[in-house]
C-alpha cells in the first residue's frame, strides 16, 4: 500500500520535474531553482542513506526490507526534488 503510494506521488513528481526543465529550466531564474532543489536532494540523499544504513547496523535488514528502504528513500528524494522545486519558484 505505501509502496503504491510512493510510486504515484513519484510519477508526479518527475513529471512536475520533467515540466519545470523543459519550460522553465533554461533560462536563469530556472538553473537558479534547479541548483538550489539539487543541493536539497543531496541532502536528502545523505540523510536517508545514512539513516537506513545505521538502522541495518542495528538490526540487519532482510532482503525484502533493504529494498523497501532504498525504495523508499529515492521516493523521498524525488518528491523532495519536486517540492523544492515548488518552494524556490515561489521564493526566486
Amino acid at each position: 500500500m505505501l509502496m503504491g503510494f510512493a510510486i504515484v506521488l513519484d510519477m508526479l513528481a518527475v513529471f512536475y520535474w520533467a515540466t519545470f526543465r523543459n519550460t522553465e529550466g533554461k533560462d536563469e531564474r530556472g538553473a537558479e531553482i534547479l541548483g538550489k532543489s539539487s543541493s536539497v536532494v543531496l541532502m536528502l540523499f545523505i540523510i536517508g542513506f545514512s539513516v537506513i544504513t545505521i538502522m541495518n547496523v542495528a538490526t540487519p535488514f532482510s532482503n525484502t526490507q533493504f529494498q523497501s528502504a532504498f525504495s523508499l528513500c529515492f521516493s523521498a528524494v524525488v518528491i523532495g526534488n519536486a517540492l523544492s522545486i515548488m518552494y524556490y519558484k515561489k521564493r526566486i
